[in-house]
Order: structure tokens, then C-alpha cells, then sequence
């Protein structure tokens, strides 16, 4: 009895030190045709907790967030680098828009029981 209660103990330990020190997988969503002139257009840190333990939380993010009349830059890249690591971050896709339009709409995904912090960068040209 004792010495079944030990093999599980240990493998128990070795799984988690197995979980523990296995890769730092972030979740980026780069997408790029980037030319020599092209600016910052627009940049977010988006994040948001969860207080739920087995719930998801997610957020859209647009830009323009205003049209302004007569100005239609056009994206040229989009870069939502995952900032929370340890693949217990979230995941962005693009919804609407994106590279070679002028507006992008990206929805922010947490996993299970878990919050995401991204920063947003959008780059073009007029």
C-alpha cells in the first residue's frame, strides 16, 4: 500500500515538473506586408481578467475606432504579440478587414479559466 502511494506521488511530481519547465509557447498573430515608409497607425495594450475559474473572456478591438473624412490609410501589418506566455494566454484572429484594406476588426480570446493581455500594433501608409 505504502508503496503504491509513493509510485503515484512520484509520478505525479514528475508530470508536473515535466507541465513546468516545458515551452514558453506564446500565441502572436503577425500578419505583414510591410514597405519602407509605413507608420504606426495605431497601438493598444488589450487585456482583460477572468474572476470565473472554468469561464472564457474575449474583446473586439476595430480600427479606425472614428472614420475620419477624406483619411483612409492602408494597413499594411498587424501585430498582436501575446504578452501573458506560458501558453496560458489568449488567442486574436482577424474578423474583419486586414492587410491591404484601411480597417481591421480583431476578436481577443482568453483559454478556460484564464485571462489575456496583448499589445496591438497596426502599421500603413496614406
Amino acid at each position: 500500500m505504502a508503496r503504491g502511494i509513493f509510485v503515484t506521488l512520484l509520478l505525479v511530481s514528475c508530470l508536473y515538473v515535466t507541465y513546468a519547465w516545458g515551452p514558453n509557447v506564446k500565441h502572436n498573430l503577425i500578419v505583414v506586408r510591410k514597405g519602407p515608409n509605413d507608420v504606426i497607425l495605431f497601438q493598444k495594450t488589450v487585456s482583460k481578467s477572468n474572476w470565473k475559474p472554468w469561464g472564457k473572456v474575449s474583446v473586439d478591438v476595430t480600427y479606425p475606432v472614428k472614420k475620419a473624412p477624406g483619411y483612409r490609410p492602408v494597413i499594411t501589418e498587424i501585430d498582436a504579440m501575446d504578452l501573458d506566455g506560458y501558453d496560458k494566454g489568449g488567442y486574436a484572429t482577424i474578423t474583419k478587414g486586414g492587410v491591404g484594406r484601411n480597417n481591421v476588426t480583431l476578436h481577443f480570446k482568453s483559454q478556460r479559466g484564464h485571462g489575456f493581455k496583448f499589445a496591438l500594433t497596426v502599421f500603413g501608409h496614406n
